[in-house]
């Protein structure tokens, strides 16, 4: 993914096994990581369900913005998983049907609740601004996060307007500069969205790839 949300990738789709990627983002985010691939989600519903004698065994999860009771291709066996888990958290918007088997609820902001980017399937990155409040208790993504990070000692404090989003776009275009590095956050706010790959800040942006083959 964009992000590198997928086990097997880091960001800008750089594989976690690939040594030249690992080394680069081992240097941009100070910190050593694992080169091998994690689970895949059903891999982990797996692991929920295996025996005590498993060193890989998972015994809680953190569920943000997915709903895996629903959307699992083997419901019984996610809801079993789920259900068998020591502790399960759930960031969402809705009472999902994975929320109602958990047993904490952070309720998260909606998208016209919060200011921030998302990459859609076609390569376009767009801004979004808030426009109205959020509903109760519920916060920003990005806000919960890092309450929880600083909580467990890490140097989480990205700063600026809306919990500091603009510094972690900002994180995230270095991090795919082979993509996105013309596209920053003041040429959002003027722009709304601009499709990758763009890398100057003059690049109108490439809707269309491979016109002529496929590498």
């Amino acid at each position: 993914s964009d992000a590198g949300l997928i086990p097997m990738m880091f960001p800008n789709y750089q594989r976690v096994d690939n040594q030249d990627a690992h080394q680069w983002f081992e240097k941009f985010w100070n910190t050593q990581l694992d080169d091998r691939p994690g689970y895949t989600v059903v891999e982990i519903m797996h692991k929920a369900l295996v025996d005590d004698s498993d060193p890989h065994k998972i015994h809680g999860m953190y569920v943000e913005g997915e709903n895996p009771a629903m959307s699992d291709p083997d419901l019984n066996h996610a809801r079993h998983a789920l259900a068998e888990l020591k502790h399960l958290v759930v960031q969402d918007i809705f009472m999902t049907e994975t929320a109602w088997l958990a047993d904490v609820i952070l309720p998260a902001t909606a998208w016209p609740e919060k200011t921030g980017t998302v990459s859609n399937t076609d390569r376009m990155v767009q801004l979004g601004q808030q426009a109205v409040t959020p509903p109760g208790d519920a916060k920003p993504d990005l806000w919960i996060i890092q309450q929880i990070a600083q909580r467990m000692g890490l140097n989480w404090n990205y700063r600026g307007e809306h919990a500091g989003v603009a510094e972690v776009y900002e994180e995230m275009r270095q991090a795919m500069h082979a993509s996105i590095s013309g596209i920053t956050w003041d040429r959002l706010q003027k722009e709304s969205s601009v499709t990758y790959p763009c890398l100057s800040t003059d690049d109108p942006g490439q809707p269309i790839v491979f016109v002529d083959k496929f590498d």
